[in-house]
């Protein structure tokens, strides 16, 4: 695999985003299906792996929308429903571990907070690589993916960098403002971990 630098994180982020621009229509729609999909909480799982499914195609100039959405969504169900409950049970332990931190007084508290802060970024960053291997991958399973996410971690950091920051810049102000949610930007997301791990596999100037 080809070391790549914080320069060549530049051309992934910009097929993203043209490609989703692109197709907006369709990646709106997608974005609102799984957003009301995942009210219930228990099916957002599945709405994801739906959305990385359609965009999958979407990489590979295949425009499939809501039909891809829908074909990924029963494709992986139970895989997706075991992946969202082990995210569910480390973003829970990180997530209260960084509240707790924050709002205790002893000495080390900001210290530990921020420790663990870091760990939940990592651990994002993780599951945000891990599922885009997923769905470039054969076979087709967690426990691969997982592993490949590690690899890419480990051996393209300055790469990803940008690519992180990204990620979790847009992820926050979905959280907080909604509207990029509202806009599609799930949608984005998953594009971009795909145009990632695409450019990973072979040099960028072999892209499409």
């Amino acid at each position: 695999m080809k070391s790549l630098s914080i320069r060549d994180a530049i051309k992934p982020i910009g097929d993203a985003v043209r490609l989703w621009w692109a197709d907006w229509a369709n990646q709106l729609l997608v974005s609102l299906a799984a957003l009301l999909l995942s009210l219930t909480v228990v099916l957002y799982p599945a709405a994801l792996f739906g959305i990385y499914h359609q965009a999958v195609d979407l990489t590979h100039d295949l425009r499939t929308g809501l039909a891809g959405f829908w074909a990924g969504f029963r494709k992986h169900f139970k895989t997706s429903l075991l992946w969202g409950l082990i995210n569910t049970f480390g973003l829970s332990i990180f997530g209260f571990s960084v509240w707790f931190y924050a709002n205790s007084r002893f000495v080390s508290a900001a210290l530990l907070m921020w420790f663990c802060l870091i760990a939940l970024v990592l651990w994002l960053t993780w599951q945000f690589l891990s599922l885009s291997c997923f769905f470039l991958q054969e076979p087709q399973t967690l426990r691969l993916a997982w592993k490949n996410g590690f690899a890419l971690m480990l051996t393209q950091p300055g790469f990803l960098l940008p690519i992180v920051i990204f990620m979790l810049v847009l992820t926050f102000l979905s959280v907080r403002y909604f509207i990029p949610l509202v806009a599609g930007s799930e949608a984005l997301l998953c594009i971009l971990g795909l145009r990632a791990v695409q450019t990973t596999i072979k040099p960028p100037e072999a892209q499409n």
